[in-house]
Protein backbone atom coordinates (compact mmCIF):
# COMPACT_ATOMS: atom_id res chain seq x y z
CA UNK A 1 0.00 0.00 0.00
CA UNK A 2 0.85 3.12 -0.93
CA UNK A 3 1.53 5.79 1.79
CA UNK A 4 -0.47 9.21 1.79
CA UNK A 5 3.07 10.98 1.96
CA UNK A 6 4.20 9.03 -1.08
CA UNK A 7 1.36 9.86 -3.15
CA UNK A 8 1.56 13.78 -2.43
CA UNK A 9 5.16 13.68 -2.71
CA UNK A 10 4.35 12.02 -6.52
CA UNK A 11 1.54 14.62 -7.25
CA UNK A 12 4.21 17.42 -6.36
CA UNK A 13 6.94 16.27 -8.44
CA UNK A 14 4.03 16.14 -10.91
CA UNK A 15 3.02 19.34 -10.97
CA UNK A 16 6.68 21.17 -10.77
CA UNK A 17 7.44 18.84 -13.67
CA UNK A 18 4.39 19.93 -15.58
CA UNK A 19 5.18 23.89 -15.16
CA UNK A 20 6.08 25.45 -18.05
CA UNK A 21 9.77 26.46 -18.09
CA UNK A 22 10.05 30.03 -17.67
CA UNK A 23 11.86 31.32 -20.80
CA UNK A 24 14.75 33.36 -20.07
CA UNK A 25 14.94 36.64 -23.08
CA UNK A 26 18.25 37.28 -24.15
CA UNK A 27 19.35 40.81 -24.63
CA UNK A 28 19.71 40.79 -28.55
CA UNK A 29 23.31 41.20 -29.82
CA UNK A 30 24.28 44.91 -31.60
CA UNK A 31 24.46 44.13 -34.99
CA UNK A 32 27.79 43.82 -36.32
CA UNK A 33 27.46 47.02 -38.79
CA UNK A 34 30.67 47.94 -40.68
CA UNK A 35 32.10 44.54 -39.52
CA UNK A 36 29.67 42.79 -41.17
CA UNK A 37 31.08 44.79 -44.68
CA UNK A 38 34.78 44.34 -43.98
CA UNK A 39 34.26 40.67 -43.85
CA UNK A 40 36.61 38.91 -46.45
CA UNK A 41 40.36 38.80 -47.03
CA UNK A 42 42.19 42.09 -48.60
CA UNK A 43 45.40 42.20 -50.47
CA UNK A 44 47.22 45.43 -51.15
CA UNK A 45 50.33 47.89 -50.85
CA UNK A 46 51.74 50.94 -49.47
CA UNK A 47 53.92 52.97 -47.32
CA UNK A 48 54.57 51.75 -43.95
CA UNK A 49 56.92 53.77 -41.59
CA UNK A 50 58.32 55.78 -45.44
CA UNK A 51 59.06 51.94 -46.87
CA UNK A 52 57.10 50.22 -49.69
CA UNK A 53 54.81 47.76 -48.01
CA UNK A 54 52.97 44.60 -49.22
CA UNK A 55 49.80 44.05 -47.04
CA UNK A 56 47.11 41.07 -46.42
CA UNK A 57 44.36 41.51 -44.14
CA UNK A 58 41.39 39.33 -43.12
CA UNK A 59 38.46 40.13 -41.24
CA UNK A 60 36.16 36.88 -40.15
CA UNK A 61 34.00 36.08 -38.29
CA UNK A 62 34.97 34.55 -34.36
CA UNK A 63 33.35 32.78 -31.18
CA UNK A 64 30.31 31.50 -32.18
CA UNK A 65 29.65 34.83 -34.73
CA UNK A 66 30.04 37.21 -31.11
CA UNK A 67 33.70 38.70 -32.35
CA UNK A 68 35.37 39.67 -35.61
CA UNK A 69 38.68 38.99 -35.97
CA UNK A 70 41.21 41.06 -37.55
CA UNK A 71 44.34 39.25 -38.80
CA UNK A 72 46.85 41.52 -40.40
CA UNK A 73 49.95 41.10 -41.91
CA UNK A 74 52.65 43.46 -43.78
CA UNK A 75 55.92 42.77 -45.09
CA UNK A 76 57.63 46.64 -44.91
CA UNK A 77 60.43 47.56 -47.44
CA UNK A 78 61.75 46.17 -50.17
CA UNK A 79 62.16 42.17 -51.07
CA UNK A 80 64.71 40.53 -50.15
CA UNK A 81 65.03 42.03 -47.21
CA UNK A 82 61.20 42.88 -45.93
CA UNK A 83 60.62 43.39 -42.21
CA UNK A 84 57.42 41.28 -41.60
CA UNK A 85 54.98 42.52 -39.28
CA UNK A 86 52.01 40.28 -37.74
CA UNK A 87 48.86 41.50 -36.08
CA UNK A 88 45.57 40.32 -34.81
CA UNK A 89 42.55 41.98 -33.12
CA UNK A 90 38.91 40.98 -32.12
CA UNK A 91 36.47 43.49 -32.39
CA UNK A 92 32.77 43.36 -30.49
CA UNK A 93 29.96 45.39 -30.76
CA UNK A 94 28.70 47.24 -27.90
CA UNK A 95 25.81 49.25 -29.89
CA UNK A 96 25.36 52.56 -31.70
CA UNK A 97 28.32 51.95 -34.10
CA UNK A 98 30.98 51.88 -31.37
CA UNK A 99 33.36 48.72 -30.90
CA UNK A 100 35.55 47.52 -28.82
CA UNK A 101 38.73 45.34 -29.09
CA UNK A 102 41.86 43.88 -28.15
CA UNK A 103 45.09 44.13 -30.68
CA UNK A 104 47.82 41.41 -30.42
CA UNK A 105 50.67 41.83 -32.59
CA UNK A 106 54.14 40.37 -33.32
CA UNK A 107 56.56 42.89 -31.52
CA UNK A 108 54.75 41.75 -28.57
CA UNK A 109 52.10 44.31 -27.65
CA UNK A 110 48.58 44.31 -26.77
CA UNK A 111 46.49 47.65 -27.12
CA UNK A 112 42.66 48.18 -26.22
CA UNK A 113 41.00 49.80 -29.01
CA UNK A 114 37.72 51.45 -28.82
CA UNK A 115 36.27 52.14 -32.65
CA UNK A 116 33.44 54.07 -33.99
CA UNK A 117 31.90 53.51 -37.50
CA UNK A 118 30.71 55.94 -40.11
CA UNK A 119 29.14 54.66 -43.09
CA UNK A 120 31.77 52.40 -44.65
CA UNK A 121 34.20 53.17 -42.39
CA UNK A 122 35.92 52.24 -38.75
CA UNK A 123 38.00 54.38 -37.06
CA UNK A 124 39.76 52.34 -34.42
CA UNK A 125 41.61 54.44 -31.73
CA UNK A 126 44.39 52.46 -30.34
CA UNK A 127 46.99 52.50 -26.99
CA UNK A 128 47.06 53.94 -23.76
CA UNK A 129 49.15 56.80 -22.38
CA UNK A 130 51.83 54.37 -20.93
CA UNK A 131 52.31 52.88 -24.29
CA UNK A 132 51.02 55.41 -27.45
CA UNK A 133 48.11 56.79 -28.83
CA UNK A 134 47.26 56.18 -32.56
CA UNK A 135 44.34 55.42 -34.14
CA UNK A 136 43.84 53.47 -37.76
CA UNK A 137 40.90 53.96 -40.28
CA UNK A 138 39.41 51.64 -42.32
CA UNK A 139 37.39 53.42 -45.04
CA UNK A 140 35.64 51.13 -48.28
CA UNK A 141 35.89 53.40 -51.44
CA UNK A 142 34.10 50.85 -53.01
CA UNK A 143 32.31 47.23 -52.09
CA UNK A 144 35.96 45.49 -53.07
CA UNK A 145 38.52 48.75 -52.35
CA UNK A 146 39.68 50.06 -48.66
CA UNK A 147 42.16 52.85 -47.48
CA UNK A 148 43.43 51.99 -44.56
CA UNK A 149 45.53 54.61 -42.77
CA UNK A 150 47.48 54.49 -39.48
CA UNK A 151 48.41 57.53 -37.39
CA UNK A 152 50.20 57.98 -33.97
CA UNK A 153 50.50 61.20 -31.87
CA UNK A 154 53.74 62.59 -31.20
CA UNK A 155 55.28 63.25 -28.10
CA UNK A 156 54.17 66.86 -28.10
CA UNK A 157 50.31 65.54 -28.95
CA UNK A 158 50.58 66.08 -33.00
CA UNK A 159 49.33 63.62 -34.96
CA UNK A 160 51.81 62.30 -37.68
CA UNK A 161 50.73 59.76 -40.52
CA UNK A 162 52.85 56.33 -40.87
CA UNK A 163 50.95 54.36 -43.09
CA UNK A 164 48.86 54.32 -45.68
CA UNK A 165 47.64 51.44 -47.89
CA UNK A 166 45.31 50.91 -51.04
CA UNK A 167 43.65 47.36 -50.42
CA UNK A 168 41.23 45.29 -52.94
CA UNK A 169 39.05 42.27 -51.81
CA UNK A 170 40.51 39.28 -52.99
CA UNK A 171 38.03 36.54 -51.04
CA UNK A 172 34.60 37.53 -50.92
CA UNK A 173 32.59 36.94 -47.37
CA UNK A 174 30.36 34.19 -47.35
Amino acid sequence: MIGRRTVLRTLLLALVLAMPTPRVHAQAAPSMGVLAELEGRWDGTGTILGQPSRVQMEWTPALDARFVRLTFVSHIGPEPNARRFEGHAYYQPVGDGRYRATWFDSSGLVRPIAATSTSGTLVAAWGTAETEVGETTYRLTSPDRMEVVDRVTSKDGTWREFGRSTLSRTLQRE
